[in-house]
């Protein structure tokens, strides 16, 4: 007999009010979700702020040199010769940083001379807006984008930009853009850039098109681990005058092209609002105040005034700020014991209030009461300053495991887990509670699954079992709505999130290493086409929370079969856990009434019985054939959202096995 279960709706017992900024997610400076993700630059290391190709040892240097030793990392030589041309990390005359790539040819061959960047992707038609800042004094430089040349003369002895649209002829995964000279004489390349030039405000537009249908209704900005050695005077002004840092959370070059003004560009672009992490790290209260006053303040103001010197006359009214990051951690810049971290919130927020007393702030917390019972600690030392407390929370974190779930055990353990993560959210409720602060919402701004994403990109193939899990996550925080006032998934874009975007690029760079494969050619996709970016399942079940959501949690009961899972791995097993899971909204304007169901079931389908007052409606169903399905940039409809409409009287609501459905009533 096929499982059933029945969904029984009150609409007049309301769990709470729902902030809309329930439905948010992070954007952080680390694996392709900003450079190689949504931003729209083409090369790497465009400001030359890296290091040589070549470190190969005392002994080997001993037997030969690499002729094109000077050249800055990932870029190559053009026809080196050591007896001719001479490649340089000038820090002497340089345009932004610490360096620049100067090229000195010392004898005249006639030919041209100079540097070259590989593996861009081309695509036939598209036109490339390039843009380079050289020093000569030089006659004719070369820019060449696959056969597509650009002759730049009478190069001056200062800083000059240059920019110019070429157009590839013929899609190519390796492009090549080459900067060239030929003739006695020293050219200083400050920095170059490329980008396709139907980019918006430097963000890829196929990107923005396929994350507006979600529309997430904030985004929590620059990190993240990113943020406690982050110094936001770094990312405005000029962008090309801004200095490349290394960050010291992944190792990686932070060129700052991306800072407070594209971020809240980004937001507009899609709908979103800005919410931004100041550094408790490394960062100052003054430094806070500073950024608050940037975003916030008015001519009046030092800071408000570089705003508008910067271009951006309106204030951009950021009214959400965290204040840290996992200071509890001591993989975290700057990290400190509860005590410290509380007498510190408390000047960070009096600082930051006296730059815009209307800011909300959100604190660092831990999950349930840990490092210290730290959660206990800053409710009692911040009292009625303490306004909201955030909890990160990763679920199924495989790296850990020395035997890792597969198959139908890693589909159980992952759409399961929710509960694991509502019994958390429960216990730190009552651990705040507990510690005089019944007051204080919670803010679960960090939360995913954490299946096999490495460092240093973090990309992981999310399946239809994640879009179950993200289910079961956020209908967890509806019932606990009159608590949980905000959530962001963790990541928007490449690193573990629900987006995927294909590089226009095919490799990236690190400090520490030379050129490597990205995710996109190790996993053997094709390069035949241009780059693009899709949806994983996740995000196909989070445009359904976010389209039709209601104001408020109603009460929604569920009676209908079990499951038990086995402990694998570090995960332990599960009891009693429903196969049918399901919140209601309701919108109070409206009436409308929305039900999230998930079926856990990863075989069978289930009738669902509803109670007497709904008959009809329509039903938004993710599902794929089967219960591990994920998108890929080659296939990019494995799961998909179906739309259909059902009338009770006529037949029963089925729930295929391993799907999402949202009810619109």
């Amino acid at each position: 007999m096929k499982n059933s279960a029945q969904i029984s709706i009150d609409a007049t017992t309301a769990l709470g009010e729902i902030h809309d900024h329930l439905y948010g997610a992070n954007l952080e400076h680390f694996g392709q979700s900003i450079y190689g993700g949504h931003w729209a630059e083409m090369l790497q290391d465009r400001k030359f702020a890296g290091q040589d190709h070549m470190y190969i040892g005392l002994q080997e240097g001993l037997r030969h040199e690499y002729s094109g030793f000077g050249v800055v990392r990932p870029w190559l030589p053009v026809n080196p010769d050591k007896k001719i041309v001479r490649f340089v990390h000038d820090n002497t005359i340089f345009y932004t940083g610490r360096q620049c790539q100067r090229i000195t040819i010392e004898a005249n061959d006639s030919y041209p001379h100079g540097i070259r960047q590989e593996n861009l992707f081309l695509e036939s038609g598209r036109s490339y807006r390039i843009r380079i800042v050289l020093k000569g004094p030089i006659d004719k430089v070369n820019i060449d984008l696959d056969g597509q040349s650009w002759l730049i003369t009478d190069v001056p002895d200062d800083w000059t930009s240059f920019e110019k649209v070429l157009q590839a002829n013929n899609t190519n995964a390796n492009g090549i853009l080459s900067i060239t000279f030929s003739g006695i004489g020293s050219l200083w390349i400050g920095c170059a850039s490329m980008m396709p030039d139907d980019n918006i405000l430097g963000h890829r537009q196929d990107v923005i098109d396929v994350i507006k249908d979600w529309s997430p209704t904030f985004l929590r900005w620059p990190g993240g681990n990113f943020v406690s050695a982050y110094h936001w005077l770094d990312g405005v002004g000029p962008i090309d005058k801004r200095p490349t840092r290394l960050d010291p959370a992944f190792n990686l070059l932070e060129s700052n092209d991306v800072g407070t003004d594209e971020f809240v560009q980004l937001c507009r672009l899609l709908n979103s609002d800005p919410v931004l992490t100041v550094n408790m790290g490394d960062g100052t209260p003054e430094e806070a105040a500073a950024w608050v006053s940037y975003c916030n303040g008015d001519e009046h103001t030092e800071y408000g005034k570089l705003r508008i010197e910067n271009g951006f006359i309106d204030p951009y009214n950021v009214k959400t700020w965290f204040v840290g990051n996992e200071l509890f951690g001591n993989w975290q810049v700057g990290h400190v014991d509860p005590e410290t971290y509380a007498r510190n919130y408390l000047e960070f927020a009096r600082a930051m209030r006296a730059a815009d007393p209307d800011i909300e702030l959100i604190a660092v917390g831990v999950p349930i009461d840990l490092y210290g019972r730290w959660n206990e600690m800053v409710a009692k030392i911040c009292g009625a300053e303490l306004e909201e407390l955030s909890l990160h929370y990763y679920s199924i974190r495989t790296e850990m495991m020395k035997n890792k779930p597969e198959g139908g055990n890693l589909y159980n353990a992952k759409v399961a887990c929710s509960i694991e993560v509502e019994s958390m959210l429960d216990q730190t409720i009552n651990v705040l509670n507990s510690a005089g602060a019944p007051h204080v919402p919670i803010v679960f701004d960090e939360w995913n699954t954490y299946v096999d994403a490495k460092a240093p990109d973090f990309i992981g193939s999310y399946d239809l079992a994640d879009g179950i899990y993200v289910g079961g996550i956020m209908n967890g925080l509806l019932r606990r709505s009159e608590r949980i006032k905000r959530s962001c998934i963790y990541n928007l874009i490449n690193a573990m999130a629900p987006y995927r975007v294909a590089p226009t690029y095919n490799w990236s760079f690190q400090t520490d290493g030379g050129p490597q494969s990205t995710y996109w050619l190790a996993n053997g996709e094709s390069t035949d086409g241009p780059p693009s970016a899709w949806k994983m399942p996740q995000a196909l079940v989070l445009e359904l929370y976010t389209k039709f959501r209601g104001d408020k949690s109603i009460q929604c009961n569920v009676e209908g079969p079990t499951f038990v899972t086995e402990a694998t791995g570090t995960l332990p097993a599960y009891d009693d856990v429903p196969i049918i899971d399901a919140a209601a909204t309701m919108d109070s304007d409206t009436e409308k009434i929305y039900i999230s169901i998930i079926n856990r079931h990863e075989s069978e389908s289930v009738n669902i019985q509803l109670n007497g007052s709904i008959l009809f409606g329509d039903i938004y169903l993710v599902e794929g054939d089967s219960p591990l399905a994920t998108n890929t940039a080659c296939s990019q409809d494995n799961v998909v959202i179906k739309k259909q409409s059902f009338d009770i009287e006529i037949q029963p609501l089925e729930m295929p096995p391993h799907s999402f459905a949202m009810l619109v009533l």
